[in-house]
């Protein structure tokens, strides 16, 4: 990483919130260890004053560090929906 893509730490401690039980104190140059390391899941809470808090998928800088589990893979499709996705766009180019 160069020294133009980290971005400064803000806070040095934070607060983890999991199941309504608050870890104070929490190192904040240790958050992406933790992430990688799986001990911090993407619905933990993340706040440095414990009035606001921040899922850790949904914090600008720990969002990327989470993959993005919504998108179906390529094996969940069914097998023909390419070729109805071709058929349908005929269909609607045919109607334009």
């Amino acid at each position: 990483m160069t020294k133009a893509s980290i971005q400064k730490i803000l806070h040095k401690q934070v607060s983890i919130r999991r199941s309504g039980r608050v870890e104070r104190n929490v190192m904040a140059h240790l958050l992406i260890s933790g992430i990688k390391q799986g001990k911090l899941k993407k619905d933990d809470e993340i706040s440095t004053d414990e009035k606001s808090w921040v899922r850790l998928d949904q914090h600008s800088q720990l969002s990327s560090y989470f993959p993005n589990e919504d998108l179906p893979s390529e094996t969940s499709l069914p097998l023909d929906l390419n070729h109805k996705l071709l058929e349908l766009s005929k269909i609607l180019k045919d109607l334009s």
